[in-house]
């Protein structure tokens, strides 16, 4: 790692408040990332010493997920397991549960309904939900600069996964960290009993293989009777379902911190590095549409040209027709005609 590469801008004049969950917006210029001015330096993050249970659980499942390639372990039940899964897991719960809803309360439920999303995202192993959104909301207000948790600058494999995999703050900062950012998270009783857990990702993601297990287990009996069939049958269920759908939904995830951050266009001119890329979009059901969503943080959709489509608004308004999304925000252009007519 250069010298450069782990020296990234500053971001001056940001204040402590929850506004600084939403990031600048097109009215504002571009910041310079290279005026002497605005550069600062800070102690290199790649330098911080390896969180070995994260590394050691990440690497074994990618190793696991190589299963898929040996042809015992292949079924066309196995692949329709991991394309819902991935709807599931990966869209739902992850960038309409964690991101739009939680993170920017870009449109609200019902209490039972926004639980069930945030406890399918809590089966993704990717974190509590008061540690996602703040440090999601630390992204927003720090974006590209040199309290971004995960910003290319440093590296593109810093962006994309190395940032999880390296110690980076105490225990008085995370609680500090989840004061200023997450604290409305952390009000509902339910989250905090999430919080409360030892090693609640690890936990919650455990039990949720083991319940699946045993339903592709019991299913595949049912089918097949209790012959090698079924049990190879559940196999490929699990292996497909549960250990490639986690790989996949965690490195769409991550897509968007790494890709969108360095490939793609702009529609607007933010104080950041984010860039409207379309296979993202792609993977992700519209999150690669990343410059749109940091120029209008709030709004329930980041499609803002035609062309930009993004099936999660789509689910967020199915979601409203069926009386279980209410409060959507729309883009910031529509709402600006919407109050000049």
């Amino acid at each position: 790692m250069t010298t450069e590469a782990a020296t990234i801008p500053t971001n001056p004049g940001q204040s402590d408040s929850e506004a600084d969950w939403q990031t600048p917006t097109e009215s504002q210029s571009l910041a310079s990332a290279s005026s002497p001015a605005q550069a600062g330096t800070y102690s290199d993050p790649t330098k911080r010493s390896i969180r070995w249970d994260y590394t050691i659980f990440f690497v074994t499942l990618h190793l696991l997920t190589l299963l898929v390639l040996l042809p015992y372990f292949f079924s066309w039940a196995g692949v329709a397991a991991f394309v819902i899964g991935v709807v599931v897991f990966g869209q739902l719960a992850i960038p309409i549960g964690y991101h739009r809803m939680l993170s920017h309360r870009s449109f609200r439920s019902p209490k039972w309904f926004e639980r069930t999303l945030v406890t399918l995202a809590m089966c993704t192993a990717q974190e509590t939900p008061a540690h996602w959104v703040a440090w999601h909301r630390m992204h927003h207000s720090h974006s590209d600069h040199a309290e971004d948790p995960h910003s290319p600058r440093i590296s593109f494999v810093w962006a994309h996964v190395r940032w999880l995999v390296h110690e980076s703050r105490t225990r008085m900062a995370t609680f500090s960290m989840y004061e200023k950012y997450a604290r409305d998270i952390l009000s509902d009783p339910y989250y905090r009993w999430i919080e409360k857990l030892p090693s609640p990702a690890g936990m919650f993601y455990l039990a949720h293989a083991f319940v699946y297990a045993l339903l592709a287990v019991g299913i595949s009996m049912l089918v097949y009777g209790n012959n090698a069939d079924a049990y190879q049958m559940a196999a490929s269920v699990f292996v497909w379902g549960v250990i490639a759908r986690t790989v996949w939904v965690w490195h769409i995830t991550w897509s968007v911190n790494s890709f969108t951050h360095v490939f793609g266009y702009r529609n607007y001119q933010t104080t950041d590095d984010s860039r409207n890329n379309w296979f993202v979009s792609l993977l992700t059901a519209g999150e690669g549409w990343h410059n749109n969503h940091h120029a209008d943080p709030a709004s329930a959709s980041v499609q803002h040209r035609w062309w930009e489509i993004d099936p999660n608004y789509y689910m967020i308004r199915l979601f409203g027709a069926l009386g279980l999304a209410t409060h959507i925000i729309r883009p910031r252009h529509v709402r600006k005609s919407g109050a000049e007519s």
